[in-house]
């Protein structure tokens, strides 16, 4: 299903600017969080510069949780309903935890006061990929490790992970001479 509404929490403003007052790290994430809000607006939750900014673990505590990494250990946390996105929460990597504990039992759904909707506008050139009609929290892991597979090459890797690579010729040669 589309992405047709986004659910703003009338206190974001509020998180954002103290994140903005607290620092470097905050304020990069800040940014980051707006840059990611931005995005989805425009281009839904399945576009690259959305996707690539979820955190690997994803978010089981609240169905269809995303939590977005902001990087210096702030996350951004989203709810999708249908064709609405409950942008809910941002902070520290504690505080997250804190406000998911104490509200995965919450019910999301349109028309609670806590949030500012907005009908999003879908350009007539922007359509999403059958995985947004789809959309399971248990895929975010798989998306997140093909988009990261598809990104690196075995150059790479083995530049990565020099200690765990054996050349096939030198292994040969080790066990000729033992």
């Amino acid at each position: 299903m589309l992405l047709r509404y986004i659910y703003s929490s009338r206190s974001l403003a509020k998180q954002l600017h103290g994140l903005q007052k607290a620092g470097k790290k905050a304020e990069s994430a800040a940014s980051k969080c707006e840059t990611i809000i931005n995005d989805i607006k425009r281009n839904g939750c399945q576009c690259e510069g959305v996707l690539s900014q979820r955190t690997r673990k994803g978010e089981l505590r609240i169905k269809n949780c995303i939590k977005y990494d902001l990087g210096g250990g702030y996350r951004l946390v989203t709810i999708r309903a249908d064709s609405h996105l409950f942008i809910t929460f941002v902070g520290s990597h504690d505080d997250t935890d804190q406000w998911i504990e104490h509200h995965r039992y919450d019910t999301f759904s349109p028309g609670k006061l806590l949030y500012r909707c907005e009908e999003r506008i879908i350009p007539s050139d922007i359509t999403e990929t059958p995985a947004a009609e789809n959309f399971k929290a248990d895929d975010i892991d798989d998306d997140y490790e093909d988009q990261l597979s598809a990104r690196l090459d075995e150059r790479q890797l083995k530049s990565i992970f020099q200690g765990l690579f054996i050349n096939p010729s030198l292994a040969a040669d080790k066990t000729e001479t033992a």
